[in-house]
């Protein structure tokens, strides 16, 4: 009885981490120069900030700003020379 439990448990957890690579892959973040993340900083850079400053370690799920980008007042990610 006990393997059958174990079994089902394992298919259970298998068909759970399936699920949720299906699930990540239909994000889609609508602006330009931004990537999904599940682990984003709780602070993005931004281009009336652009001096990184202490921050929680907080994970954010959601569209930020790809590398090397900015996010500007109007909500835009664009390049520091375009801030």
């Amino acid at each position: 009885m006990s393997k059958l439990v174990v079994l089902c448990l394992l298919v259970l957890c298998i068909s759970a981490s399936l699920i949720d690579v299906d699930a990540e892959s239909h994000h889609y973040c609508p602006k330009p120069n931004q990537e999904w993340t599940t682990c984003g900083s709780a602070c993005p850079p931004i281009c009336d900030d652009k001096e990184p400053k202490m921050c929680t370690l907080q994970c954010v799920i959601g569209c930020q700003c790809k590398r090397g980008y900015l996010l500007n007042s109007d909500g835009k990610c664009v390049k520091p020379e375009d801030c």
